[in-house]
């Protein structure tokens, strides 16, 4: 007779980039021998086909707007869901614990309502982070609205940081910003913090970070290394580009991809299309619908030396040079011998004995203990 599996529910944020993150992490569970209940916004809800063994649950949202800020999207998601997280989980058969995406913050006082454990999610980089605490002590330094001026001066205490580095920079809702990111570190119940990432990537960040933590923090990425390949997509994918892949030399092809929710304008389109153009590099460009019109979402992540940092203006002339330094100078060639290097350390970390593999059973041992 088999054993009855822990049952985990997975709360995740619905953004193509934290929902890929938290599946992966959710197949990866149920191979350790647990139930998965994943319970989800309306909003951007995945779909339950492509994982047939997991258990889907919806709750309304309230009006939501993908046309607004993403920033005002989680504020709206998280006292929209409240009452009706609640009421799910109150439903729900006892789960051994609840894992959430950092920014729906509502379900760690929700938990603890309901006496679930919880755990917490991060589905990026901890150097990401640690921004977030940049910009706190910034609003408590009196330095808000950054001014030009400062831009490109090092955040005091939080080297190699820029104040234009900082996620406030790009708001236009900084006080929201600000609220919310302040939510997202109190950290008032959850029990351990699960990060999508590797040891030997970010080994000072993450001693840094933890210095705030009192609870575990388990490092365990790459997910997706981990988890077998599924599709997630929020939006159709289109492979008619695996044809003339196919045809090209290995390692010749420049991908291109603004991710999920960053968009540019659109004289800055015709200058990345014509510097690419002009590079004579063969390139695979992912543009989606509704990239170009304006809005601007970005991330923060620690310099690996694995690429080259544009921070200019877009301009045709400029991009073509990026590129064909990339693709085809000695420092390129470094560059991208570095990238192979990352990899096989990345591989390397998910096998047996292996940082993140070593993570993955402490962490089914702590949820076995809740």
């Amino acid at each position: 007779m088999e054993k009855q599996r822990l049952e985990v529910v997975l709360i995740p944020l619905p953004f193509q980039g934290h929902i890929n993150p938290m599946l992966q992490l959710a197949t990866i569970l149920y191979s350790q021998g647990f139930s998965i209940t994943i319970l989800h916004t309306q909003f951007n809800a995945p779909n339950p086909s492509n994982h047939p063994h997991f258990t889907f649950l919806s709750i309304p949202n309230g009006e939501i707007s993908p046309h607004q800020e993403p920033v005002d999207i989680v504020i709206s998601l998280n006292t929209n869901c409240r009452v009706p997280l609640h009421d799910q989980l109150a439903s729900l058969g006892q789960a051994a614990c609840i894992i959430y995406d950092t920014f729906m913050h509502c379900v760690d006082e929700v938990a603890n309502e309901l006496k679930i454990p919880t755990i917490v999610f991060r589905s990026n980089s901890v150097v990401n982070m640690n921004t977030y605490y940049a910009c706190i002590q910034v609003e408590k330094d009196g330095c808000l609205p950054l001014q030009d001026s400062i831009s490109l001066d090092l955040v005091p205490g939080f080297h190699p940081l820029r104040y234009k580095d900082l996620p406030v920079f790009n708001y236009q809702n900084n006080e929201g910003y600000l609220h919310l990111i302040a939510k997202v570190l109190s950290l008032k119940f959850a029990s351990a913090m699960i990060c999508n990432t590797m040891e030997f990537m970010e080994q000072t960040a993450i001693e840094k970070y933890t210095q705030h933590l009192q609870i575990p923090f388990f490092a365990l990425g790459p997910l997706h290394k981990f988890a077998p390949a599924s599709s997630n997509s929020l939006l159709e994918e289109d492979i008619t580009c695996i044809l003339w892949l196919e045809k090209q030399k290995p390692k010749s092809v420049l991908y291109v991809s603004l991710g999920s929710l960053a968009s540019m304008k659109e004289n800055e389109l015709t200058e990345l299309a014509w510097g690419l153009a002009n590079s004579e590099q063969p390139f695979l460009w992912v543009v989606r619908p509704g990239s170009v019109p304006g809005s601007k979402w970005t991330e923060i992540f620690p310099l690996w030396r694995l690429g080259i940092h544009y921070e200019n203006e877009l301009e045709r002339g400029e991009v073509e040079r990026v590129v064909r330094r990339l693709m085809v100078s000695e420092d390129g060639h470094e560059m991208r011998q570095r990238a192979i290097e990352f990899k096989e350390r990345a591989q390397q970390c998910i096998k047996p004995g292996g940082s993140s593999y070593i993570s993955l059973k402490k962490l089914v041992e702590h949820i076995t203990k809740l």
